[in-house]
């Protein structure tokens, strides 16, 4: 590896810590990611280094391009633009860290996708207990103050971030174990059996419904593959289970968050689908512009008379939020960028492939109570696909992923 190459792979390797670093403790932290690759990555491309367009990078190119075009055509009612603008990188970054990522685990020693992988595990330890700190013990570690906190445990961050986040790593988690003899050289079964149990006690004291919610799913998707029987009869049991706490919470009354989808938490969810509703019919084409409907529910709910008039915030559906935000088009552009790599992923037929399908599956089905695009759940899907698209284009199950090259 020449210097240039090397130099390169260092800054590529610290925006990879960083990220790993910060996914469950700091959306600060995680965003520097983005501004130490960018760099290393323009260089590798004018070098020479490319990549196949796929459908799904296509379709997020589109969403990219059409919401710069749907922000500007708002830019007169934009509420903090710049940070309207931020928000579509995500997108292109989605691509653009393709040629990064293939670059990085193409040359990274073992060592280090190992230091990687403990220091997610770390995070993931320190932030269980740092959250149960504040939430049972109203203690903040990182503050070192007392206080009246959530009851719901959020690790680092907020309880929403936290627990849908710990999903999707528990998600992994539970198919790295399927896949043991794959990953038996980043990570050892008894830091892999801590690493499942601690996302576990995440979702727990985080309390999370949606991110239970999209695990019912994902989670049986993903055994169909290796304990089909499961698979199916945990589709069954979730299907069964669905219905008996809607017919349950329409006869009874609970107090329990997980059997009352009554609840005043559920009512504010639906004030929220109704605006982002009402606000497509007024601007079906080019919606609001980016990050824009939390700074315009207020309005919208006063003009429609909805309820819940004093809470402000994002629609809780990464649909809605699309399409209100982007109009029609973005909707679509962004419903083509999950159908196809959910295609992409299944027709490619590896471990691999179809770990990412079912995460896909259940980051979809989470999406339908929760905007799943905070700063780090962002980083994180986008992440995931980055490594996936360089996965099709190259490297495959016979490799376990990605090639070993000494530096």
């Amino acid at each position: 590896m020449n210097t240039e190459m090397g130099k390169s792979y260092q800054f590529i390797f610290w925006g990879l810590i960083f990220l790993f670093l910060g996914l469950m403790t700091s959306p600060t932290g995680v965003s520097l990611y983005h501004i130490l690759i960018f760099v290393p990555t323009v260089f590798l491309i004018i070098q020479g280094d490319r990549i196949q367009i796929s459908k799904s990078s296509w379709c997020l190119i589109l969403l990219s391009v059409w919401g710069v075009i749907a922000t500007f055509y708002n830019y007169g009612t934009l509420v903090k633009p710049f940070k309207a603008f931020q928000d579509v990188k995500y997108y292109l970054f989605g691509i653009f860290s393709i040629i990064t990522l293939r670059f990085f685990f193409q040359n990274a020693p073992l060592k280090h996708k190992k230091a990687l992988l403990k220091i997610l595990l770390l995070t993931v330890i320190v932030g269980f207990f740092v959250g149960i700190g504040k939430s049972w013990f109203g203690f903040d570690v990182v503050k070192w103050r007392s206080g009246d906190f959530h009851p719901r445990s959020g690790g680092f961050t907020n309880y929403m971030r936290y627990g849908y986040a710990s999903s999707f790593l528990l998600l992994f988690g539970i198919a790295a174990w399927f896949n043991f003899d794959k990953v038996k050289k980043y990570i050892s079964k008894k830091w892999l059996i801590v690493f499942i149990t601690f996302n576990i006690a995440a979702i727990l004291t985080a309390q999370t419904r949606g991110a239970v919610l999209g695990l019912s799913v994902g989670l049986p998707f993903l055994l169909l593959r290796y304990k089909p029987i499961i698979g199916k009869s945990l589709f069954g049991l979730g299907i069964t289970g669905i219905l008996a706490i809607g017919v349950y919470s329409a006869t009874s009354k609970s107090t329990n968050r997980y059997f009352n989808i009554n609840d005043s938490s559920n009512n504010v969810r639906l004030s929220q689908f109704y605006s982002a509703v009402k606000t497509i019919q007024e601007k079906p084409i080019f919606g609001l512009g980016a990050d824009q409907f939390s700074y315009n529910v207020k309005d919208i709910k006063e003009r429609y008379g909805i309820w819940s008039k004093n809470y402000i915030g994002h629609s809780h559906n990464i649909f809605l939020e699309h399409a209100a935000n982007y109009g029609i088009p973005g909707l679509i552009f962004f419903l083509g960028f999950l159908i196809f790599w959910f295609i992409e992923m299944v027709k490619h037929g590896t471990d691999f492939s179809w770990v990412v399908a079912s995460y896909i599956v259940a980051f979809t089905v989470a999406g339908q109570v929760e905007l799943l695009f905070d700063v780090i759940n962002s980083h994180l899907i986008f992440f995931v696909y980055a490594f996936s698209q360089f996965q099709l284009q190259g490297s495959g199950e016979n490799s376990d992923y990605i090639a070993e090259v000494k530096s």
